[in-house]
Parts: C-alpha cells; structure tokens; sequence
C-alpha cells in the first residue's frame, strides 16, 4: 500500500538580483525525500540566509549586498505562501545570517561587513532597530581575516546570551540583550586562522559545535549555563592534512541532528558532507564518515523530519539525503531540485509536542 503522502514546508534562498525571482517556495514528500518547488518571490536582492520565527508565522531573510536589508514576510497558514510585511536596514554591509530568539521577540542578524545587530520584533512581523554593536579586529590570513567578519549570531536554547562566531578575529563573541540593547560579555578565543562561521547548541544545551571555515575544523564547546560561557574542549579535522592545506577547501554549515546523536558539517571544494558521533556522556566527536553532497559547493543544509537537503550553490540544485534513524548516516533519495545558485534551506519547523 502506498504511504499517505505528507508534505513539509520549506523556503530556498539563492542569490539572485531583486528583479529576479530568490526566494522560493517549495514542499518535502516526508515519505520519499521528493521535493517540488511551489512558487517563488522576486523583489529582494541576494536573499542569502532565511529563517522562520518561532510561531511559525513569519520568515526573516538577508538581502546580502552592500547597503545590508532584512525582509519580514508573512507565512500564509492556510498554503504556505509569502507576503512581504517589512524591510528595514541591517545597519551594515553584506548580512549573511538572521535567527530569531527562541521567545520571538528579537531578530539577530550578522552582517559580515563588521558588525552585530538585534532588531525588536513587533506586531505581525514588523522590525523596530534597538542595537548594534561593532567588531573590531584581525587575524593572521591576510585576504579572509584583514578586518571583523562575523558570520552568524544565535542565542543560546534559554535565551539569555547571544553568541556571533566572528570569522575575521577567531573569536565567539557573547552578548547579553538587556531592554532591548546589546551588550558585549567576555569572547571565546579559538586558535588563530580558524575563521569560526557557523554555531550550533546541543539539544541537551550542554555543548555547542562551531564549523572552522578558514582551517577546515569543528570545534565542540563545553557550554556552562549559568555563567554563559564556552570553552573549547575539542578541536576535530573535516578533511585530511593535505586537503586542509587546499584554500579551495572551506568548511561552511553546521548543524546538530534533534536527536543530538550526531553533528554534521558541509564541505566546500571537497563538495561533502562530514559526519560525526555525539557521546551523550561529554559531547565529544567521532568521525563516522564523509558523504558527496550530490553538487558542487555546499554551502548550506538543513535537517527536515527524517531528511538532510543540501544546497549545492555552484552546481544550482538541492539534493535530499534520507537520515539514518540509528546511525545517522546519509542515504540519497534519488530526488534533487534545480534552481540557480541555492545558498540556503529553510524548513517550517514542526510543531513539538507539549
């Protein structure tokens, strides 16, 4: 008998021009691992990070170019489809990573140009600047670390301290948001010329795993609640030596599965996935594997249900991997979808079961 189809809601983000169409609308078969694409919006310019608020009632988008955006759109909960709200400034250059805080009342946004920036968010979706706070600083590569780039910015599972992994100065750098203003804490220094990207928490909130683009690293973090504070504790290779060495080679997403089994991070040049094993005891990694991402340059993925979608930017497609329910392993489905130049995958989160 033919399983009853289910179909989850995702957006894709590419870069595009804003007369072209960049954001795009699309839905998983949560039996299969097929995917269609639905329709697709114009009117923004490189949308090229995406994320959905909290309520599931809106989704937030970059517009990475000089003079930085951020767009809020309206989810409409009866088809899924996109009603642009807002747009307002990031108040810096080049924003590549947006998040909301997990009480919906604050947009987070990285602007890879030098600086953090906290928006309140108000009624429907609308965008109210409170705070931003400049990154100063260098790090020993001289063409990727010559000034501040922070690359994303999340609050911690309780949301009491905000963290932006800054790839110019190999550092995290911990925020506080008090009346709706930021105020910078201590940072955690990594070892020089790892140009830190991507941070992701553990389920458990006890540890959270930063991808190391610049020396093709992950790095785990003991995380103490009280104080807010990481420590790295463990410092892991994605790639062999000699193709760290590669400056082709760049480590680009991270990502925690929900079970907190294992952590993932994509690969660029070597166009992979890399696989590793959480022990639930101390948060440590174990290489398990490393799977081609089905594309050239994977810049992104996400994990949707029982699937991994990875945007493939240079070879224009996504392709879903089915998730191994006990080893997490990556299967192919057989399924990919086309678009130019996807950078990032955005799926509407399901409702958790009180």
């Amino acid at each position: 008998m033919t399983p009853f189809r289910q179909d989850m809601h995702f957006y894709v983000g590419t870069y595009a021009s804003e007369e072209e169409e960049g954001i795009f609308h699309c839905v998983l078969d949560t039996n299969t691992g097929e995917m269609r694409r639905v329709s697709g919006i114009s009117g923004i310019e490189n949308p090229s990070y995406l994320t959905v608020s909290p309520n599931r009632q809106n989704l937030y988008a970059a517009s990475e170019k000089e003079h930085g955006e951020l767009f809020s759109y309206v989810i409409d909960p009866e088809n899924g489809e996109l009603h642009l709200r807002d747009r307002k400034v990031s108040e810096g250059s080049s924003p590549c990573y947006v998040e909301a805080t997990p009480n919906g009342k604050t947009l987070l946004a990285a602007n890879y140009g030098g600086c953090v920036v906290a928006m309140s968010v108000r009624d429907h979706g609308d965008l109210e600047q409170s705070s931003r706070v400049r990154h100063t600083g260098s790090g020993p590569n001289p063409d990727r670390q010559e000034g501040a780039h922070p690359h994303s910015f999340v609050a911690s599972p309780d949301g009491r301290f905000l963290f932006a992994p800054d790839l110019g100065t190999d550092r995290i750098v911990k925020y506080t948001l008090e009346d709706e203003q930021l105020f910078k804490q201590d940072d955690t220094e990594l070892p020089p010329g790892t140009g830190p990207r991507t941070l992701a928490f553990h389920p458990s909130g006890r540890w959270a795993y930063v991808s190391g683009e610049l020396d093709n690293t992950v790095t785990m973090l003991e995380y103490d609640v009280p104080s807010g504070r990481l420590l790295g504790a463990q410092r892991v290779p994605l790639l062999s030596e000699e193709q760290a060495a590669d400056p082709a080679n760049t480590a680009a997403h991270a990502a925690v599965s929900p079970c907190g089994r294992r952590v993932y991070v994509s690969n660029r040049g070597d166009d992979s996935i890399s696989i590793f094993a959480v022990d639930l005891e101390n948060g440590r990694l174990t290489p398990v594997e490393r799977v081609p991402s089905g594309g050239r340059v994977p810049r992104h993925f996400a994990i949707a249900g029982r699937y991994l979608l990875a945007a493939n930017q240079d070879s224009g497609n996504i392709v879903s991997f089915a998730i191994g329910e006990k080893d997490g392993s990556l299967t192919p489905t057989g399924f990919s979808l086309d678009f130019n130049r996807p950078v990032c995958v955005c799926p509407v989160p399901e409702i958790q079961e009180s």
